[in-house]
């Protein structure tokens, strides 16, 4: 076999060792080049950043400035995101706040507000200004509102529809708009219409003509009855406590009875939590609705303790026990005790439920009381008293018997020998209540009147006596800041002896001065005097106008002027006057107030006074 033919060489042809070679440098040089472009060296400059140091916004009223800076994107960013924001970022950021600050003000009725974003260099920053142009707003053009089914015959329900805002030609506020809805079912509800429903709820704006018109109805269903009061099992034998109950099954249902039923478990104290409920089960027959009653007990005895100071009483400490409930059958027992540098004493009482007809307590107390043993006419008094108090808000009537022996202790005893006395008496008193919030009272009235009439018995002398006292104290808010309370009290006394032979005990005379009477004047300085010390007196008449204006929420001012006197005889009547300022602090605990007095009558004990004084005395 002839050999195989043999490939001629290019006389251009490089050896394969030195095209490996030469293929390997060209790799290594493409995979440097490349490495080099990826290299941060190599990169082009970073984006500058920009940082907004303040956004300020203008031209509207309070809520709907907070409304609109909460609905722009920028505003809500935490302040490390506004220090960081790329400038293709706060572009798109400034670019939407005109339409989020539209939107923010719809719902108080400004639909086309003009709205001019301007950034303004600051210093290590920028500065955001928005200035907005509520424009015309958008108002109500016609409200047609009705209720169908039984509801429509009821008064109660029906006199809502003309309290519906907005108005027509006022501005449609959604917030109001909302709130004159849930007003209306909140009556159906209250009122027995569980099955009432909203069947048309719509609003038709205008944005062009700037009008709104609103469309309303609802369907009531019919009226749903009371029904059997059911009470859940509590720390009190069965019957006890249903007699407050005020409805019978089958007259017509009223969130107002379920109300009061709550407010006297509560004012009984026998419980930490009451709740009076519709029952989920539903109406029973004929749509009565059974109402269930559960009860929490609270804390079975109780003990208090505290300092106290009074520009009155002085330094003094104070404590109480109360045992709420001693048996099942809800008796209670409390006792209270006070030692200050003027007044001293100490009650028990023990009291058994009449929770028929006039809610309220017979009871039973022992009394001793010791006050001003230092003046001329600082006395000791015991005393024994049974009776009952009733109590239907806003009214409370209360009857007791006393048996007291009441002892003077005189500084001067050769002049004034007959100074013990026994008495015995009935009395009697009313009072008018009404005060939503005892801790800050707002438009509040109290009205109070006190009878008594007995007999007393002192160095083997027996006299009558008859007393009668009314009072009155008003305050009347003014908006958030402003107060004035009136306040006016006069008693008389009838008697048949002299009020010089100390023969009338010293707890039934009236005196006047101090915090809560007369300001400038020291406690009980007012009234009749013999040989320079201050007896009391059958009468007192005394009156006072305060004005109150709070600076913040908690702290305020007040002035004031006080007048009155305490008599024997009509012609002996002599008004002595005391006016003042004093600071006002709306403390966590009720009213706090510090008075600087002046006593216009230095002859009666009137000068510059400092009083202290805790609530308003409702």
């Amino acid at each position: 076999m002839p050999p195989a033919p043999r490939c001629r060489r290019h006389p251009f042809a490089l050896p394969g060792w030195l095209l490996a070679v030469g293929m390997a440098m060209a790799f290594g040089a493409s995979a440097v080049r490349a490495e080099d472009a990826a290299s941060p060296l190599a990169a082009e400059p970073a984006a500058p950043r920009v940082r907004v140091v303040d956004i300020t916004l203008s031209g509207l009223p309070d809520e709907e400035a907070a409304n609109a800076r909460l609905g722009m994107t920028l505003a809500r960013l935490s302040v490390k995101q506004r220090s960081d924001l790329s400038e293709a970022r706060l572009q798109f950021l400034l670019r939407r706040i005109p339409g989020e600050v539209t939107k923010a003000l719809e719902p108080f009725g400004w639909y086309s507000p003009m709205v001019d974003v301007r950034r303004e260099p600051a210093r290590d920053g920028v500065r955001i200004r928005v200035s907005v142009d509520p424009g015309e707003p958008v108002r109500v053009k016609t409200l047609d509102a009705d209720i169908t089914g039984e509801a429509r015959d009821d008064r109660f329900v029906m006199r809502e529809l003309p309290k519906l805002e907005p108005d027509v030609g006022e501005r449609f506020v959604h917030l109001d708009y909302e709130a004159s809805k849930f007003r209306v079912e909140r009556k159906l509800a209250d009122r027995g219409y569980f099955e009432a429903k909203r069947t048309t709820a719509r609003v038709a704006v205008s944005r062009a003509g700037k009008t709104a018109d609103v469309l309303l109805r609802w369907e009531s269903g019919p009226r749903h009855a009371m029904g059997e009061a059911r009470f859940a099992a509590n720390q009190f034998r069965p019957g006890l406590l249903p007699p407050l109950v005020d409805w019978t099954e089958g007259e017509p249902y009223h969130r107002n009875k379920l109300d009061r039923l709550r407010a006297r478990l509560s004012q009984l104290d026998y419980f930490a939590l009451v709740e009076v409920v519709p029952a989920e089960d539903g109406k029973g027959e004929d749509q009565r609705v059974p109402i269930d009653i559960t009860t929490t007990p609270a804390k079975r005895t109780a003990y208090t303790a505290a300092l106290r100071f009074g520009s009155d009483t002085g330094v003094g400490v104070r404590g109480s026990m109360n045992r709420r409930w001693v048996n099942d059958r809800g008796h209670k027992w409390l006792s209270d005790f006070e030692w200050s540098q003027r007044r001293s004493g100490f009650t028990t009482q023990y009291r058994v439920p009449s929770l028929r007809r006039l809610p309220g307590w017979w009871g039973t107390r022992i009394e001793y009381l010791a006050e001003d043993p230092e003046s001329a006419l600082g006395y000791e008094r015991l005393g024994v008293g049974a009776g009952w108090q009733g109590r239907r808000d806003p009214y409370t009537l209360s009857g007791r018997v006393v048996f007291a022996e009441e002892r003077t202790k005189l500084l001067r005893r050769d002049r004034f020998p007959d100074a013990r006395q026994t008495m015995l008496y009935p009395e009697l008193s009313a009072t008018y209540r009404r005060v939503e919030d005892p801790l800050n009272p707002d438009d509040s009235l109290q009205l109070t009147m006190t009878l008594r009439a007995g007999v007393i018995e002192a160095a083997s002398r027996r006299e009558r006596f008859a007393q009668m006292e009314i009072g009155a104290q008003w305050l009347h808010s003014i908006g958030d800041s402003q107060a004035v309370i009136l306040r006016a009290d006069a008693a008389t006394t009838t008697y048949e002896g002299s009020l010089e032979s100390l023969a009338f005990p010293t707890s039934l005379r009236y005196f006047a001065g101090g915090d809560r009477s007369i300001r400038g004047y020291g406690y009980r300085e007012i009234g009749p005097r013999f040989e320079g010390e201050v007896l009391g007196g059958l009468h007192r008449i005394v009156a006072s106008a305060e004005y109150q204006y709070f600076f913040t929420d908690e702290w305020g001012a007040a002035v004031f002027v006080d007048a009155g006197d305490v008599f024997n005889t009509r012609r002996a009547f002599d008004p002595k006057i005391g006016v003042g300022v004093g600071a006002r602090w709306r403390s966590p605990v009720g009213l706090v107030g510090v008075d600087v007095a002046q006593g216009l009558d230095e002859a009666a004990g009137g000068g510059t006074r400092l009083h202290l004084s805790f609530g308003v005395g409702f």
